[in-house]
C-alpha cells in the first residue's frame, strides 16, 4: 500500500474511533491508551500521529465540521427542494449531528466558554476563520432567498437571534425535554425567524448590529464565500458533458477515466495532493469543461485545502 494512503487510513481510523468514544462518554473519560487499543496499535504509535490528546480532540472537531459542511453542501444543491425546504433540511442535519456528538460537543463548548477572548483568538485557525466568514455569507444568502434583499441590514441581528434560539433548543432537548423531535425544532426555529423577519421588514428599526460594521464582513468580504458546490456535483456535470459532447474515441475515454479517478480520490478521507493535481492537469485545455474545471480548482484551493495531503519526500 502507498505509505501516504496507509497513513491517511490510520489517521481516519484514529479520528473516527476517538469520535465514537468521545461521543459515547466524553473526551475526559477516554484515554489515549483506550483509543490506541481499539485501533490495534501501540500508544507510542498513536502519539506519532497526534502529539497530544488536545491535538486529537481538535482534529476530531475539525473532522466533524468537515463532514457537516459536506452534507450541508450536498443538500444545498438538491434541485427538487425549495429554498425553505432546503434550509429546513439543513437545520435538521445540523441538529442530528449535534445529537450524535452530544457528549463530545458539550465538553468542547464548555472549554470555549471558559476561554477568554485572547485565548479564543489564539486558538482560532485560518480554517476556522474561513468557516465563520463562509457561514456569514451563507446565512445572508439564505435570508435573502426567504425574505428578499430588504432583509440584508438585519443579517447579524437575525444570526444572533437564530444562534441563541438554536443553543437554547439544544440545551432543553438534552436536559429537560428529550421527547422533542428534530423536525419539530427545525420547523419552530424557521417560524421564529419568520416572525422576526416580518417585524424587521414592517417596522424597519435601526439594526443593533449593522452588517457594514461587522468586523468579519468589513475586513474579509468575499462574494464567493457562500457554501461551495460539492465537487461530486461538478464532476457529475463534467462527466455528462464529456459523454454527450466530446467525440467518441480514446481522448474521451481518457477524460472520463480522469473524472472517475478524481471523484474517487475526492471521496477519500484525506485526498492525495499529487493525484488531485495530476488529474486536474489532465483536464486542462478542454474548452467544454473549462468553466467547471475553474470552479473545481477554486474549491480545491479553499474548502478542501486542509484535507489534501502535501507531497512527502519519503514517498
Amino acid at each position: 500500500m502507498n505509505p501516504i494512503h496507509e497513513m491517511n487510513e490510520k489517521r481516519k481510523l484514529i479520528i473516527t474511533t476517538a469520535l465514537k468514544l468521545f461521543s459515547a462518554k466524553g473526551s475526559a473519560a477516554t484515554s489515549m491508551q483506550e483509543i490506541a487499543e481499539l485501533c490495534g496499535m501501540s500508544k507510542g504509535s498513536l502519539y506519532l500521529m497526534f502529539k497530544s490528546k488536545e491535538e486529537l480532540e481538535a482534529s476530531t472537531l475539525e473532522y466533524c465540521v468537515y463532514v457537516l459542511m459536506d452534507e450541508m453542501s450536498q443538500i444545498e444543491h438538491e434541485a427538487s427542494l425549495t429554498s425553505r425546504e432546503r434550509l429546513h433540511k439543513q437545520i435538521e442535519a445540523l441538529l442530528t449531528h449535534v445529537a450524535e456528538l452530544k457528549e463530545f460537543l458539550r465538553v468542547q463548548m464548555r472549554s470555549m466558554m471558559m476561554d477568554d477572548e485572547q485565548q479564543r483568538k489564539e486558538k482560532c485557525t485560518p480554517q476556522q476563520r474561513d468557516i465563520e466568514i463562509r457561514t456569514l455569507h451563507w446565512f445572508k444568502s439564505k435570508l435573502e432567498d426567504l425574505y428578499g434583499p430588504d432583509i440584508e441590514p438585519y443579517t447579524i441581528d437575525l444570526i444572533m437571534l437564530t444562534h441563541g434560539l438554536f443553543l437554547s433548543y439544544v440545551k432543553i432537548w438534552f436536559t429537560e425535554m428529550p421527547s422533542l423531535t428534530v423536525n419539530k425544532m427545525a420547523s419552530n426555529l424557521l417560524q421564529m425567524m419568520d416572525y422576526a423577519a416580518a417585524g424587521y421588514l414592517q417596522q424597519r428599526p435601526v439594526p443593533l448590529f449593522p452588517l457594514e460594521q461587522w468586523p468579519a464582513w468589513v475586513a474579509e468580504t468575499q462574494p464567493d464565500s457562500a457554501i461551495l458546490r460539492h465537487p461530486v456535483h461538478i464532476l457529475k456535470q463534467m462527466q455528462d458533458i464529456a459523454s454527450r459532447e466530446l467525440p467518441a474515441g480514446q481522448s474521451r475515454n481518457d477524460v472520463l477515466e480522469t473524472i472517475a479517478i478524481l471523484r474517487q480520490e475526492i471521496m477519500e478521507f484525506s485526498p492525495r495532493r499529487a493525484i488531485i493535481l495530476g488529474m486536474m492537469r489532465n483536464l486542462e485545455g478542454i474548452a467544454l469543461l473549462e468553466p467547471m474545471h475553474s470552479e473545481l480548482q477554486h474549491i480545491m484551493d479553499t474548502m478542501y485545502n486542509r484535507f489534501i495531503q502535501a507531497d512527502s519526500s519519503n514517498t
